[in-house]
């Protein structure tokens, strides 16, 4: 099959005014959402934080409490690690990090990716567990490393918490002298 110069123009315009609306779109549904009453963060954008709440419950499954104040502690103090851990990073990859979470936060991204319009935290676990496998299978190298990002942010967010390592029968980090609890020499 031939492409025309014509058609060429045509489907790079019409590509570009679906991307110029998403931003719009978005922009416009920043500015009317009111404020935020979710603790600030250092480095997770609240776009990054709702991504991450709706990812980790289905990337973890079962490890995760089913409901409750159980999962929504362990969710904050997930949140709180990956915070901190991005907060250390250097200046671009913090950027990049970012970037991948305002990527998928755009709605043409969303209808793309999970098949919905809807935000992150309103779509279903089985259109989020859909995407996560296809993006992980597929043959787009972005694709895949967004889904190798999302997995590597929920296993820091949940195995940084002491509550997780019982379960796995990790016993902590050995202390030694310089926690002032280690062999008296």
């Amino acid at each position: 099959m031939r492409v025309s110069r014509r058609g060429l123009l045509r489907a790079g315009l019409l590509g570009s005014a679906a991307v110029w609306a998403g931003a719009v779109l978005a922009c416009a549904r920043c500015r009317s959402a009111p404020p935020s009453t979710a603790t600030p963060r250092a480095a997770l954008s609240a776009a990054g934080e709702e991504i991450l709440r709706a990812v980790i419950p289905v990337a973890l499954g079962p490890l995760l409490a089913a409901a409750g104040p159980e999962r929504e502690q362990a969710l904050d103090a997930g949140m709180l690690a990956l915070d901190d851990y991005l907060a250390h990073l250097s200046l671009p990859l913090q950027a990049e990090a970012a970037r991948v979470f305002d990527t998928l936060e755009l709605l043409p991204a969303r209808l793309l990716l999970l098949g919905t319009a809807q935000r992150w935290r309103d779509a279903s676990p089985a259109a989020i567990e859909r995407f996560l496998r296809s993006a992980r299978d597929g043959r787009l190298l972005l694709l895949r490393r967004m889904a190798a990002f999302l997995q590597s942010m929920t296993v820091l967010a949940w195995f940084d918490q002491p509550a997780a390592w019982k379960g796995i029968g990790y016993p902590g980090p050995p202390l030694g002298p310089w926690a002032g609890k280690g062999n008296a020499a």
